[in-house]
């Protein structure tokens, strides 16, 4: 999970009123600190400092060679086992903006996995974002990739009972009160990702048509197109969002930044096998079929996993409600 693009610095920053000794020295400087930055935001892991892929000597097994934080103790992703999440009475999570997307939507082949990401110009008042749902703040959309196999049984990073789902959707979102992407990615709360599990059925979903029916256009890696189709993101989530799995993580690919607060969707979307095998034919940077790019489940390590659903909320409410009526008949 998760491509970073944007730079953090602007040439216009260059200072031309010194000498030529002081001028040079300070651009080395400054060339000393855009890397550190970068290193720390990941932009260089994701992309640059090393080769990483899938498979061979390069696949996730190999990562913490190259990348120390994936050898970390708050991995993504996980197996969720249902009867061992902790329920907790979150509020309803809020999507905001998320049905008033169009036709700008980018869907680009990085290499690794295709991703949406909106124009840079698009307006602040119609960008989509979450919150409440136990969230600490309001996260602003940054992109939506995509995980899957080269077959229907496997291709989601996250599991459930130990079951992998055909592909998996993670929507990326960054911390509002940080400003932009780059800036979040360097602080432990700094992203909200959802993950969204797809089922492999025997009928279309339409609301992946406007995705699926254009990828022979981004086969090779670097392809870029603009959909053609209008595009709601609310449609590429589950109808019911009631229940949800909650934990602490980090991205799923290098570095592995341990930054997320991860929302996985206990309810799947569907896909057809011809949708999946649309995702199938892409190339990845190495020129071979773009297939099984998920991560295995990292080792809990302890951490909690807390479920939501609309059942435990009532429970907690009637709960609350009887307690002080069985308090009175008590006296």
């Amino acid at each position: 999970m998760f491509w970073l693009c944007e730079p953090l610095f602007n040439s216009d920053c260059a200072i031309l009123r010194m000498s030529s000794r002081h001028s040079t020295l300070l651009k080395d400087v400054f060339v000393v600190a855009s890397i550190l930055s970068l290193m720390v935001t990941g932009i260089l892991a994701s992309g640059g400092s090393h080769h990483w892929g899938y498979s061979g000597e390069d696949d996730p097994a190999h990562w913490y060679n190259f990348y120390d934080l994936c050898n970390g103790n708050k991995q993504s992703p996980i197996d969720i086992v249902p009867s061992s999440a902790k329920p907790q009475n979150f509020l309803p999570i809020h999507l905001g903006n998320y049905d008033t997307n169009g036709k700008s939507l980018t869907l680009i082949n990085n290499g690794h996995t295709v991703l949406l990401s909106l124009p840079k110009n698009y307006a602040d008042y119609r960008m989509p974002f979450v919150r409440d749902g136990g969230l600490t703040n309001q996260f602003i959309f940054a992109q939506v990739h995509f995980h899957w196999g080269a077959e229907g049984v496997r291709g989601s990073e996250h599991t459930v009972d130990n079951k992998h789902y055909a592909a998996e959707l993670h929507f990326v979102h960054y911390n509002k009160k940080y400003g932009s992407l780059g800036n979040a990615t360097s602080h432990p709360d700094g992203l909200a990702v959802l993950g969204v599990f797809v089922e492999e059925s025997k009928e279309d979903n339409p609301a992946l048509d406007p995705i699926t029916s254009v990828l022979d256009h981004v086969v090779h890696e670097g392809n870029e197109w603009v959909l053609n189709d209008t595009l709601s993101l609310r449609d590429l989530l589950p109808e019911s969002l009631s229940k949800f799995y909650r934990y602490m993580g980090s991205l799923t690919t290098p570095g592995c930044q341990e930054i997320v607060v991860w929302t996985v969707f206990a309810d799947p979307i569907t896909a057809s096998e011809h949708q999946l095998a649309e995702f199938r034919q892409l190339i990845s940077e190495d020129g071979d079929n773009l297939v099984n790019n998920y991560r295995p489940p990292q080792p809990l390590n302890g951490r909690t996993v807390h479920v939501r659903s609309a059942s435990a909320k009532m429970a907690a409410s009637l709960v609350a409600v009887l307690l002080p009526i069985v308090a009175l008949l008590a006296l």
